[in-house]
């Protein structure tokens, strides 16, 4: 029952990236699935649920894959260049016209998911900050609640600046820039050492 769940789930997912939200109705998500209305009202109450349901399904995807990506990573650098290849990868699995329709349609979701995702990076980007300043390989004067913040407000700017199209943000160039942007700013000697020794190959191998 939970395995199935889950496929409608996930079924439902991707009919909304192909075609939007707005224009998926609950009978095309029911012929999708192959199951009747009555069946799929059994499982989600209505659309809102339905939409909440997938939204909370993808970040939680999306969270576990983070989590998944940065462990067991030898230092701070490493896992930060993790961090950022993780999050390009997620950038370019965006479907525009689904982020669209979910802030016109459902903006307390939006908004509530938004807060969720803040949340795990902010959370992220300290733990990494931390432990880089305990293996001396980022500033010790560094305030790492500041540049957190700054880190969090420069990602925000990307989405909803019009400098970048979509295809710059999801580019090698890109990342190879957005990357030696902020290691190098919060970057110790020691650090800049091995960033300098390692961030071609590291950016080839993105």
């Amino acid at each position: 029952m939970q395995d199935l769940h889950l496929e409608y789930i996930k079924k439902t997912l991707q009919l909304f990236k192909s075609y939007g939200i707005k224009s998926v109705t609950m009978d095309d998500v029911s012929r999708e699935l192959g199951i009747s209305k009555r069946t799929l009202y059994a499982y989600f109450t209505d659309k809102s649920d339905l939409v909440e349901q997938v939204l909370r399904q993808e970040f939680e995807e999306k969270a576990c894959l983070l989590k998944k990506s940065m462990e067991d990573k030898a230092d701070a650098l490493q896992e930060l260049f993790e961090y950022y290849k993780v999050q390009i990868k997620l950038l370019s699995s965006q479907k525009p016209n689904f982020i669209y329709d979910l802030k016109k349609y459902y903006p307390s979701l939006f908004d509530k998911f938004n807060l969720h995702k803040k949340e795990k990076i902010i959370e992220s980007v300290m733990a990494n900050l931390k432990r880089g300043k305990k293996e001396g390989l980022y500033r010790k004067d560094m305030d790492e609640n500041i540049i957190t913040k700054l880190h969090i407000a420069r990602i925000e700017s990307f989405r909803n600046s019009s400098l970048f199209s979509f295809e710059e943000l999801i580019s090698p160039v890109f990342f190879a820039e957005a990357f030696k942007y902020h290691v190098y700013a919060i970057a110790s000697k020691k650090g800049r050492e091995i960033i300098e020794k390692n961030i071609d190959k590291l950016i080839e191998n993105a």
